[in-house]
């Protein structure tokens, strides 16, 4: 949930967690990297519990943001923000044979003046997105280390 606190569950998976999707995870850089696609492009990511936001290429990014209006990529501000009243729309990422949807309410965080940060930002063109908690609260996260895989299990 948004602007709430999320849990850990140790040893096990959560009762709630139903039809989870799994992907491999490619940690020959210490990191869980797993491979998937937004829009139908092809994104090399890793799951990130300490990043709070979401960050991917920009072409992405700004295609998202194209669709909600008066959104500004605001260099002072130091990313997208956006009047807090708009919809955001969804955005939605594969995993294995599935997808995950992050609802638009999980990507804006208020600041001053009436304008909303975008939780979905720009990865600064380094070719890595980083699944922050703005993805991880949308999903029950499996972090399989024993099986080198990542699950996913829509909320």
């Amino acid at each position: 949930r948004h602007d709430a606190a999320g849990s850990y569950v140790f040893g096990g998976i959560p009762g709630g967690a139903r039809d989870v999707l799994y992907t491999p995870v490619d940690s020959s850089q210490g990191f869980w990297g797993f491979s998937t696609s937004v829009g139908g492009s092809a994104v090399s990511g890793i799951a990130d519990t300490g990043t709070t936001l979401l960050l991917l290429d920009d072409a992405i990014v700004g295609s998202y943001y194209q669709q909600v209006a008066g959104a500004v990529n605001d260099a002072q501000q130091g990313g997208w923000v956006f009047d807090c009243g708009a919809q955001l729309p969804s955005l939605s990422f594969s995993v294995g044979d599935g997808q995950i949807t992050i609802d638009g309410s999980l990507l804006n965080y208020a600041t001053q003046g009436g304008q909303c940060f975008g939780g979905l930002q720009s990865n600064g063109g380094n070719g890595l997105s980083i699944f922050g908690d703005v993805a991880l609260k949308a999903a029950y996260v499996v972090f399989d280390a024993g099986n080198n895989q990542l699950g996913w299990a829509q909320k």
